[in-house]
């Protein structure tokens, strides 16, 4: 494997922060791999790395996917320019993907809570991006416990606040107003308990996605509150609860059918 962390912008954002992507790389074959783009959680006031972020992406690895954890812009920064980072590293993958063993057409961006919103906006904002706006498409996306809407008020806060308060740049973060017929394929995981990101997220997303002819896969499993289960080395997903969930596993296998791999 290679394993190495390259810059995602060209230069530092107004408050001096670099944001980087480690890149989890298969060994070289002839035949490219899909990439799967990782956006931890941590309510844009941080980014939860650490190894858990490391455990997802080498369960992609094993599943035959490479694999990258994003560390993006948060506080102060708001919206934008985390989703600019995203959309920059889609770029830097497309643009590198002849040296790096990636197809270029299969690449899938996985969020976790913040990190689910901050794809899922990326899904839906990408062909607004510029005229040359396809260098920054995600042609996959998966949403584990995501916030996608304004329609529940403590989602709408925690969206304004991403926003800074401007009413305008709201409305933009609000992922279900967004889909379009150009949003990717779409995969959603939530459980009934999470009272962070409610059932509700999900069910409207999905209203959305199906009116716009965007398929889409969801599984609502009913135990554990918000950012739990997490994934572990040896299963692909455990609820403390005891039941597996597998839900990383149910994103690999909704992967393999999206990209027509083996």
């Amino acid at each position: 494997m290679r394993y190495f962390q390259v810059d995602v912008r060209k230069e530092p954002t107004e408050y001096g922060f670099m944001p980087t992507m480690q890149l989890y790389l298969l060994e070289k074959s002839e035949i490219k791999r899909p990439v799967v783009i990782i956006a931890p959680g941590g309510g844009y006031t941080t980014v939860c790395i650490e190894e858990d972020a490391d455990q997802v992406a080498m369960q992609y690895n094993a599943a035959g996917f490479h694999a990258a954890v994003l560390n993006y812009s948060v506080v102060p920064h708001c919206f934008p320019e985390p989703q600019k980072d995203l959309m920059y590293a889609i770029r830097l993958l497309r643009e590198n993907a002849e040296n790096w063993g990636i197809q270029e057409d299969a690449i899938a961006i996985c969020g976790f809570s913040a990190g689910a919103h901050l794809c899922a906006s990326v899904s839906t904002l990408w062909q607004k991006a510029s005229e040359n706006a396809c260098v920054f498409k995600p042609n996959g996306v998966i949403l584990f416990y995501p916030i996608l809407t304004t329609r529940l008020a403590h989602c709408r806060d925690f969206l304004k606040g991403h926003a800074g308060g401007d009413e305008k740049l709201l409305k933009w973060a609000a992922c279900d107003e967004q889909v379009t017929g150009d949003t990717p394929p779409t995969f959603m995981y939530g459980t009934f308990e999470d009272k962070l990101s409610n059932v509700e997220n999900m069910l409207y997303y999905g209203e959305k996605l199906k009116a716009h002819g965007v398929p889409f896969e969801m599984h609502v499993l009913p135990k554990g509150q918000h950012g739990a289960p997490w994934c572990e080395n040896k299963t692909w997903g455990k609820s403390v609860s005891g039941r597996s969930y597998h839900y990383i596993g149910l994103s690999i296998e909704w992967l393999i059918e999206l990209f027509d791999r083996e």
